[in-house]
């Protein structure tokens, strides 16, 4: 046997080694980079977000259309726009945010009347996730309970 063709022929079997790995490269590359998360955040997720407070009940949708880094973790919309948005009292605006050095999420946001609405999750083990409801309007503060899930 020549020896030039020795080296050739004990590389064959390791080139069949790398086979997987390349097709899991090649999906990958196909698929695209996965959507950008922050704990249980997902760009593209829709948040369901209801509970009792004050004697009714509230269900609000927050979608997740991007993810930013802000003050307290990582939200949904960036703390100016969410500044200007509570401060101008624009009903309809919504926010979730994940805080992660503390795990916790929170849904944001501000109804029809004026009114905003707090969701606080402090436990995030499965869903739907349970939390404290906090209700603000007119001055007065009142809570309840909480629950959301990811449609």
């Amino acid at each position: 046997m020549n020896l030039k063709v020795l080296p050739v022929l004990l590389a064959l079997p390791l080139l069949g080694a790398c086979a997987p790995v390349a097709s899991l490269l090649a999906n990958a590359e196909a698929d695209g980079p996965a959507p950008r998360r922050a704990g249980p955040l997902v760009v593209g997720q829709t948040w369901t977000v209801s509970g009792p407070v004050d004697g009714r009940t509230v269900t609000q949708s927050v979608n997740i259309t991007d993810l930013v880094d802000v003050a307290d973790g990582t939200a949904s919309v960036n703390g100016r726009d969410q500044a200007d948005a509570f401060g101008a009292g624009r009903a309809g605006f919504t926010v979730a945010t994940y805080d992660g050095s503390r795990r916790t999420l929170r849904f944001d946001w501000i109804a029809e009347n004026g009114a905003t609405y707090s969701c606080r999750i402090g436990t995030l083990l499965s869903q739907p996730y349970q939390g404290e409801l906090t209700l603000k309007t007119g001055g007065r503060t009142a809570t309840g309970t909480c629950s959301a899930v990811s449609n």
